[in-house]
């Protein structure tokens, strides 16, 4: 091993936050896609046009039935 106590010690906790941090942040994103995908699903419920929904979101057509598979 090529660092000491300390360091290594240091350098487990950064990874140990940062792998907190990366779950947090992906069960936010979860949340995110799930209320976009139901926004996107009402929209289209509401007989809003496929391609006014995607210009909405900056997005290609083809993208909010990506949106809505998920």
């Amino acid at each position: 091993m090529n660092v000491n106590e300390e360091t290594k010690r240091r350098l487990l906790e950064e990874v140990r936050v940062a792998t907190e941090d990366a779950a947090r942040l992906r069960a936010q994103a979860d949340v995110a896609s799930g209320r976009r995908r139901a926004a996107v699903q009402a929209a289209m419920d509401a007989g809003i046009p496929r391609q006014e929904i995607a210009d909405a979101i900056g997005a290609h057509r083809n993208v909010i039935y990506q949106i809505l598979k998920r």
